[in-house]
């Protein structure tokens, strides 16, 4: 049967790891080969990287946000060259969300910044707290990839 957190970890515990999250989570999103991306352009980008072809519907619920502000979002990437519209094979009526080479570049690049500055970042810390990073990195992960 799963635990509550306040089984295990009490809310002051959750609270600070709320906080640290939040915080890590913020300061890494201004990791990005440059500036031109708005924090939500980024996060469109990096799902379509991830997850490969979409509809502008479904990825407006993927990203909690209405499809006008997506297919502004949309337009802005495109215009920018980092993704394309390609027809969806079974809906005529629909348009599937690809991207480019110019976008797998930009994503990479990023993520290869965010890594060197989260690896800058934990090496500041002392071998202990490595040590209780790496064990704690299951569960975060696992965390992550809840609903």
């Amino acid at each position: 049967m799963p635990t509550t957190a306040t089984d295990v970890l009490d809310m002051d515990t959750v609270a600070a790891l709320r906080h640290a999250v939040l915080i890590i989570s913020r300061r890494m999103r201004h990791q990005q080969e440059g500036t031109e991306l708005s924090p939500s352009e980024a996060a469109v980008l990096g799902r379509i990287s991830r997850e490969g072809p979409v509809t502008p519907g479904a990825l407006a619920r993927a990203e909690h946000v209405q499809p006008p502000s997506m297919t502004r979002i949309v337009e802005r990437l495109e215009a920018r060259g980092f993704i394309r519209r390609d027809p969806h094979p079974d809906d005529r009526r629909q348009v599937l969300l690809r991207r480019t080479p110019e976008g797998e570049e930009f994503i990479e690049r990023s993520r290869r910044l965010r890594t060197a500055w989260l690896a800058d970042h934990v090496g500041r810390l002392d071998a202990d707290q490595q040590r209780l990073l790496a064990a704690a990195t299951p569960a975060l992960s696992a965390l992550a990839d809840l609903p």
